[in-house]
């Protein structure tokens, strides 16, 4: 028998139960009226009908299909479409049990989602630092409300980039990668491993290496200090010796490596180098300026040059706040120097080439160089000063997307260019 046939007869086994119940039944019946009395061979008749009608009754409840079930809820377009927000947070806490409880409630009331957390431990309690998700609806406010309600205190919180989600020990890894292979500097790299702090530099300072409250003290390593604050919220002791580590590695990196070097061409066809200044460019870089006329030093430096001596060359070549780039001839001599200071968000380039080699595009590779490393930094403002008479400069800070934006002092003229326009 072909399969289709033998599963066509195993499904009738209902009916066909059906029918030898109702042929028993009949015979009983039949066995009955002849009689007119009942007898054992009609009563078993009858029975034997009847269990054969339940189980054919049984058979068929069986095989009768479930009720299916109601299909789960979608999500409502509202829900599907709720746009999520990451935030930085940092409070201070008692130590005390339930604290992490209470605050993790009262922003998961918001709908808030904890993505990291660190736990500082300090003299008074510790500092919890967190990073979440929040519905574009719930704003700053709600969250500081939020973590008050909960027993903090000192609460910041700022918008936070997807990169710091990582955990700190990869962090802390991949920016030392990124400082030993010059893909960022100091300033950069403090940063993103604190968080928005504010970076100055100073001459010297009575409590370097040291921390208090609301600022840091480190030891420059191109000479001075490094200030570091952090408005509405104090450092932590683990937070001063990561920045220590990392103040430590860029004076080493500074001592033993040799910043790398680009081939570029110059809009007249000149293949020159260039590369980041180093302490060890002041004899290099004092030819140079021996050999700029007194009218190019005056122009650049708005006198007659750096600071005198060593030191005042180094402080140049290196600076603390800022990048100093080189240009050299295809004989080794430096031809060209630009310079980028900045404090804050703001920054101040200035160009400086000698006089032979002027008009061959080497200040617009210098000006366009310097304008990216200021975008890297994330400045947001970028400023210039040249003399009336100087208009070589001025097609070059022009070419470099700086606009003249005033005369601050009879004879000179200010140009700002805005690289993070709001």
């Amino acid at each position: 028998m072909p399969p289709t046939s033998h599963r066509h007869q195993r499904g009738n086994w209902t009916r066909e139960l059906v029918e030898l119940a109702a042929l028993f039944l009949a015979a009983g019946a039949v066995n009955l009226a002849i009689t007119h009395t009942p007898t054992i061979s009609s009563t078993a008749l009858v029975v034997i009908g009847a269990l054969l009608l339940a189980a054919a009754a049984f058979r068929r409840s069986a095989k009768r299909p479930a009720r299916p079930e109601a299909p789960a809820a979608e999500p409502t377009p509202e829900a599907a479409e709720v746009r999520q927000t990451l935030w930085r947070l940092r409070a201070s806490v008692t130590d005390t049990p339930g604290r992490l409880a209470r605050l993790a409630g009262g922003l998961a009331a918001l709908g808030a989602d904890i993505r990291t957390m660190q736990v500082h431990p300090v003299e008074d309690g510790a500092v919890d630092e967190v990073l979440l998700h929040a519905p574009d609806r719930i704003t700053r406010w709600d969250l500081i409300k939020a973590v008050e309600a909960a027993g903090g205190r000192d609460v910041v919180v700022a918008r936070a980039d997807v990169r710091e989600l990582e955990d700190v020990p990869t962090r802390t890894a991949n920016l030392a990668a990124d400082l030993v292979g010059g893909c960022t500097d100091l300033v950069q790299a403090l940063r993103a491993l604190l968080g928005r702090v504010d970076v100055r530099w100073q001459e010297e300072s009575p409590e370097v290496g040291s921390f208090t409250g609301q600022e840091m003290h480190l030891t420059a390593p191109g000479g001075g200090v490094l200030v570091l604050t952090r408005p509405g919220g104090s450092f932590t002791p683990a937070e001063f010796a990561r920045a220590s580590a990392m103040v430590d590695l860029a004076a080493t990196c500074r001592a033993r490596l040799r910043p790398m070097s680009e081939s570029v061409r110059t809009s007249s066809g000149v293949d020159l180098t260039i590369r980041q200044a180093d302490r060890s460019d002041v004899d290099l870089v004092a030819e140079f300026h021996e050999r700029c006329s007194s009218a190019a030093r005056y122009r650049r430096y708005f006198g007659p040059g750096p600071a005198s001596g060593e030191r005042g060359l180094q402080r140049l070549l290196t600076p603390a706040l800022g990048r100093s780039l080189l240009v050299l001839s295809p004989d080794g001599d430096v031809v060209g120097m630009g310079n980028l200071m900045y404090d804050g968000d703001g920054g101040e380039i200035a160009l400086l080439v000698r006089d032979d080699w002027q008009r061959r595009g080497i200040g617009t590779v210098l000006a366009e160089e310097l304008v990216d490393h200021a975008q890297r930094l994330g400045l947001r403002t970028l400023t210039a000063h040249t003399h009336l008479d100087n208009t070589a400069i001025a097609r070059t800070l022009r070419g470099a997307g700086l606009k003249l934006v005033g005369a601050p002092e009879p004879g000179e003229w200010s140009w700002s260019r805005d690289l993070q326009p709001s």
